[in-house]
């Protein structure tokens, strides 16, 4: 095994077990940064959290990373001889969304909405910051992946999937034509319903951003060792 595969699969590994060990503590409703009972702000200790797209994306981040180490192993040990290609897609769209998921946290969430550190404690230390992170640093410098233009818009996929759920049901949730802040917990429709349309542009323009990037630094980096 060479050493980039050893620091990829060391990383990939560090990765699964912080978002086995976040999940795990939001859902049980460990707290190690703040007083028992007091749930960090956008947290909930039951299967509910998976409403956030914080847990969705990290969620998805921990088993790409998992699938990312057994195939790093096979090929070390000459079990298969190449990675599939469709790992590399499931990275890049992994990637994005926790890099999605720690940007609009830290430059929206965190600043306007919530306090910016009630929104680093806890299993959020590691959803929010952590975990994206370490996803970067891997995907970046230690797993050459070769993605065209094209296939850099399967990394605005989770995004997509989670704007459908997250927009109709604030849609079927309507107070009085007013969104509700019970079904809109992140506020991003806070100047009305009929801001919709420039929310989901503004979105997807800063995750397809967010995508190629990623993907450009790849290139840069990982595909240059």
């Amino acid at each position: 095994m060479t050493k980039i595969q050893k620091i990829s699969l060391t990383l990939n590994l560090m990765i699964f077990i912080s978002v086995v060990f976040a999940i795990i503590s939001m859902l049980t409703g460990f707290h190690f940064m703040t007083e028992p009972g007091k749930p960090a702000a956008l947290s909930t200790a039951n299967a509910r959290a998976f409403k956030y797209f914080t847990v969705d994306s990290n969620l998805l981040a921990g088993l790409v990373s998992l699938a990312a180490a057994i195939c790093t192993i096979l090929k070390a040990t000459g079990r298969i001889k190449t990675i599939p290609e469709v790992l590399p897609l499931f990275k890049l769209a992994s990637t994005t969304g926790v890099t999605l998921t720690m940007l609009i946290t830290a430059l929206f969430l965190a600043p306007f909405q919530f306090g910016f550190f009630a929104l680093f404690v806890d299993s959020n230390l590691f959803m929010h910051l952590l975990i994206p992170l370490l996803c970067i640093i891997v995907f970046v410098f230690f797993e050459p992946a070769h993605i065209s233009a094209r296939q850099t818009f399967a990394g605005v996929v989770p995004m997509l999937i989670y704007g459908v759920f997250y927009g109709t049901n604030i849609i079927l949730h309507l107070e009085n034509g007013q969104t509700s802040q019970i079904y809109d917990w992140y506020g991003f429709l806070g100047n009305g319903v009929n801001t919709i349309g420039i929310v989901a542009l503004t979105m997807f323009s800063f995750t397809l951003l967010i995508a190629w990037s990623l993907r450009i630094a790849n290139e840069k980096f990982a595909n240059h060792r």
